[in-house]
């Protein structure tokens, strides 16, 4: 590894870290309630913003097999739409 990519990578590591407090902090917001559409939207974009920085830079497939970094890129987006689906079927009552 070169050491422009170490430093590189560890800043994606930095950032990653970042995101994922923030979206700890603004679960943690509502302690006993239910999370609010707003913020758990927010909070499931933002998991999947990690699971494309994940894929690409920290597996190695940023610009080398497209196909199999859009397919690992898939699962997280697909849980996360089941997610929201799962909680807006709930408040709905259907």
């Amino acid at each position: 590894m070169e050491p422009k990519q170490s430093t590189w990578l560890m800043g994606t590591a930095t950032v990653l870290m970042l995101i994922a407090v923030v979206g700890a902090l603004i679960a943690a917001q509502w302690n006993h309630e239910a999370l609010p559409f707003a913020a758990f939207g927010v909070v499931l974009v933002l998991m999947v913003i990690k699971s494309r920085w994940v894929v690409m830079d920290f597996m190695g497939l940023r610009g080398i097999r497209p196909r199999l970094s859009a397919a690992l890129i898939a699962w997280p987006a697909f849980f996360a739409l089941a997610a929201a689906a799962k909680a807006a079927l709930a408040a709905f009552g259907i």
